[in-house]
């Protein structure tokens, strides 16, 4: 069998013996904290999709007039088409709840 270009390299890490790390529980915690703060940084809040107290649903309704409440909504300054969607249930959900 021919040798490898890698098989010096190869040689080299079995022949080296590793010792071993003493690792204390606070030390692992330390290191998973720190973890923790690296993976944490500056970006976006949490939004609708991870808020428990949303449900995210479907509906169909025409192309057409989703289009319509879009561009009505950007011309009003509101962004959010779910917004919308919550106001107009709230609402519909009292008047049907008063009687």
């Amino acid at each position: 069998m021919s040798k490898s270009k890698f098989d010096a390299v190869l040689g080299q890490r079995r022949t080296q013996t590793i010792e071993p790390i003493a690792v204390t529980e606070t030390t692992r915690q330390r290191e998973l904290a720190e973890l923790d703060q690296e993976k944490k940084g500056p970006g976006r809040p949490p939004g609708k999709r991870t808020n428990p107290a949303y449900q995210q649903v479907t509906v169909y309704i025409p192309r057409a007039l989703h289009d319509k409440v879009k561009i009505a909504l950007i011309q009003e300054g509101r962004k959010e088409f779910s917004e919308l969607v919550e106001e107009l249930l709230t609402d519909w959900n009292n008047r049907h709840t008063e009687s």
